[in-house]
C-alpha cells in the first residue's frame, strides 16, 4: 500500500503545482493585457493606481476562486472507488475506468464548475 499512497502524493503534488501555475499564467496575461492598455491611456494619466488596483480585484478573485472550487480530488478515495469497480468487474478497458473515474468525481464535486468539466470529460467533449 506504500507505492499506492507514494502515487498518490504525487498525484497532489502535481495538481498543487497545476493550481500554482494556473493562477501564475492568469497573472501573466493581467499584465500582458495591462500592458496594451497602458499603450492606449492619455499621457500623464496615473497608471500605478490603477495597475495595483486590478492586481489586487485579480489576487482576490483567484484566491476566491480556488477556495470556492474545492479543488480536492481526493485520490485515495477516487483509486478506492475504481479498485472496487475493478473488483466487481475485472474486465473493465482502461476507457469505461476513465468514464467512471469522471462520472464519479462530478458526482461528489461540491463545484458547479468541476462538475460541468467533469461531465464534458466524461462524454469526451473537452
Amino acid at each position: 500500500m506504500n507505492h499506492i499512497d507514494e502515487s498518490l502524493n504525487i498525484v497532489s503534488q502535481k495538481i498543487a503545482n497545476f493550481n500554482h501555475e494556473t493562477k501564475l499564467n492568469l497573472k501573466l496575461h493581467v499584465e500582458h493585457e495591462l500592458e496594451t492598455h497602458k499603450k492606449i491611456l492619455p499621457r500623464g494619466f496615473f497608471y500605478g493606481a490603477i495597475h495595483e488596483q486590478i492586481e489586487a480585484v485579480v489576487d482576490e478573485k483567484m484566491d476566491q476562486f480556488t477556495k470556492t472550487q474545492n479543488i480536492d480530488f481526493k485520490p485515495k478515495e477516487l483509486y478506492g472507488y475504481l479498485a472496487a469497480q475493478l473488483k466487481t468487474s475485472p474486465t473493465l478497458s482502461k476507457q469505461q475506468l476513465h468514464y467512471l473515474a469522471f462520472e464519479h468525481l462530478a458526482q461528489n464535486s461540491d463545484s458547479k464548475f468541476l462538475k460541468k468539466i467533469f461531465n464534458k470529460l466524461r462524454k469526451g467533449t473537452l
